[in-house]
């Protein structure tokens, strides 16, 4: 098993960040849109125990059900959501909110998902450019939703 980083700098603080993520616009943005992703239950928060299910297109002829849960909150720092059901092994997600101390009023988006799925050795050659699309697209649906840029810091599994 290995954990998958993305990581960009926004010209935002965190918090304002965290409220996004936090708020019903912030998940009908993020994922609401997605081709191949149909929201059948929409969490209603953030907080430990709230329940998410998907139902998500893994090939045209393949659907999935995904369930996660949310197990871990600190509110403006982070929160977690672990896979109940889905298409992977293990896939727990934590989403990062941190201050960037070298520039006053930028914090950074750090998303780290543990994960493993069948075959990992071969299988995460061809789920990186799956997930490095994924989480660009929404950090880039962030930055638009404020109107600001993000930067890329990292990328890559650790």
């Amino acid at each position: 098993m290995n954990t998958f980083i993305y990581r960009s700098k926004f010209p935002l603080s965190k918090e304002t960040l965290f409220k996004f993520h936090e708020s019903p616009i912030g998940f009908e943005t993020l994922v609401g849109g997605s081709k191949g992703i149909k929201v059948i239950k929409p969490p209603r928060s953030l907080r430990v125990g709230e329940e998410v299910i998907l139902k998500v297109t893994i090939l045209p002829f393949w659907k999935k059900i995904w369930i996660a849960k949310h197990t871990t909150y600190n509110k403006n720092n982070f929160f977690q959501d672990d896979q109940i059901k889905g298409p992977f092994l293990k896939f727990q997600h934590t989403h990062h909110f941190i201050d960037d101390k070298q520039d006053k009023g930028f914090s950074i988006l750090s998303d780290e998902v543990q994960i493993n799925y069948y075959l990992w050795p071969i299988s995460r050659i061809f789920l990186f450019p799956i997930l490095f699309l994924m989480f660009r697209k929404r950090h880039k649906l962030t930055a638009n939703y404020f109107g600001v840029k993000e930067s890329l810091i990292l990328c890559r599994y650790s």
